[in-house]
């Protein structure tokens, strides 16, 4: 008969393999062995996440193999999030984050792969979409307080719309409550302290790991 943690540990070796349809089979028989989705989400898809983003990394995987990576995650996603809710209590309180691609810029494959990968370790998500103007990043911030606000820019004539957003949670009094995450081929570290942000991030891989570090380190801002 098979265990819990061997159908877990399926999950995550199909995952990292890239093979769609036996991950997508693998999530649906936990389900019916009624296994809880966050159990799935973070033993089973989180590692196997992990996995694809070591894989990254270290060359031996590309953006290619991450973008269908981050599909299979949305694909199984489809299946698990509306059972979530019934267990959240059962889930580590890891952070919630609330993410946009600054107005002007419509491009979102960064943003979305960093959002599954949030999603695969525990994070509730917001995602303002793309062309989001600072407005509505403020809105939001005050309507969920996330622990940490991401900004994705692919663009360099709209990289600056960084700036704006961060000078509006700030002149909203928002500024101190939330880490603040940038990312794009635009940026730096130095232009992130330009720009007023905490940090910079290449690529989703990386933000996703120093959004964990930030939550482990330090938890809800208190600057």
């Amino acid at each position: 008969m098979t265990t819990k943690e061997e159908i877990l540990g399926s999950i995550s070796r199909a995952l990292s393999e890239l093979n769609l349809e036996e991950t997508l089979r693998l999530v649906r028989e936990a389900v019916a062995k009624d296994i809880p989705a966050t159990q799935i989400v973070l033993a089973g898809l989180s590692p196997g996440m992990k996995d694809v983003g070591k894989r990254y990394e270290e060359r031996t995987y590309f953006l290619s193999e991450l973008l269908f990576s981050a599909h299979i995650m949305n694909q199984c996603m489809e299946i698990l999030r509306p059972l979530i809710g019934k267990d959240v209590h059962a889930a580590p309180a890891t952070g919630k984050v609330v993410v946009g691609t600054v107005e002007g810029d419509l491009h979102d494959i960064g943003k979305n792969i960093f959002i599954s990968l949030l999603e695969a370790t525990g994070f509730e998500v917001h995602d303002l979409g793309v062309d989001v103007p600072a407005i509505r990043f403020v809105e939001k911030v005050r309507e969920v307080k996330p622990n940490i606000v991401g900004l994705s820019a692919l663009l360099s004539s709209t990289a600056p719309n960084f700036k704006l957003v961060i000078d509006a949670l700030s002149e909203a009094g928002l500024g101190k409550t939330v880490y603040i995450m940038i990312g794009g081929p635009q940026g730096s570290e130095e232009f992130a302290k330009e720009v007023g942000a905490d940090i910079y991030c290449k690529d989703a891989i990386e933000g996703v790991e120093k959004a964990q570090r930030y939550m482990e380190e330090k938890g809800p801002r208190s600057r």
